[in-house]
């Protein structure tokens, strides 16, 4: 099935020029991922398990859009298309949506979780350092997550959700692990013909690919598209 936006259509450069870095909510996200690299290297956490982390908030993301999706009441559907034709804002588009976005967004994930199983052969990592390193920060995400679903289910607005925009943001959550998992492959050839570690580089470039995404997510509105400046 052929889902596409038509309309407002934003470019990463265009994206990356609406990033406001006079706001002390950019300087937020920033610290915060520097934070994950400070930590991996005090605590010796391993690409894999950072990547993991990663990987469990993006199916908490996905899990919450399923139901951001699925108790639309009020949606624009404008630029929205199926088989290049335009949707309607009807329950059935509504549902429909909601269970492709589940299953195709889902099965992303499990293919990716299959590549982080063998992930540490790769790298040539040791030994992990448990479980609390992936549960802990996981449940804290789990609850922040759930309590601003919670917020929105409960707070009124005059703001009308893109059904499109939905379904769609997400998906760039995908983009560090997509590429994280393709070059991280490639430093741990280079790694191991050289003889020194990767684990440490592939950290930085998933954070430093994941801080770029979330800037420029953080500057437009999930539901709407359009910059968060604008639906203030």
């Amino acid at each position: 099935m052929n889902f596409e936006r038509a309309k407002k259509k934003i470019s990463l450069r265009e994206l990356w020029n609406n990033v406001d870095f006079t706001k002390p909510a950019t300087w937020g996200l920033i610290t915060a991922n520097l934070s994950v690299i400070f930590f991996a290297v005090i605590d010796n956490l391993t690409a894999t398990e950072v990547l993991w982390m990663y990987w469990i908030q993006s199916v908490i993301i996905g899990a919450f859009n399923f139901l951001r999706i699925i108790t639309l009441k009020n949606f624009s559907t404008e630029g929205f298309k199926q088989n290049g034709k335009s949707v309607s804002p009807t329950k059935a588009a509504k549902i429909f949506t909601a269970i492709f976005f589940l299953f195709h967004y889902g099965f992303f994930h499990l293919v990716y979780g299959i590549f982080l199983a063998t992930f540490p052969v790769i790298l040539h990592e040791e030994k992990s350092t448990g479980i609390f390193y992936l549960l802990f920060p996981s449940i804290v995400f789990l609850i922040n997550y759930g309590i601003e679903f919670y917020k929105e289910q409960t707070t009124t607005t005059d703001e009308v959700p893109n059904l499109g925009t939905l379904m769609f943001m997400p998906y760039l959550r995908i983009i560090p692990m997509h590429l994280t998992i393709i070059l991280g492959g490639f430093i741990a050839a280079v790694g191991s013909f050289a003889g020194v570690k990767t684990s440490l580089a592939v950290i930085l470039l998933l954070m430093g690919l994941k801080t770029f995404v979330d800037l420029i997510t953080h500057s437009v509105n999930p539901l709407t598209g359009l910059k968060t400046s604008e639906t203030t």
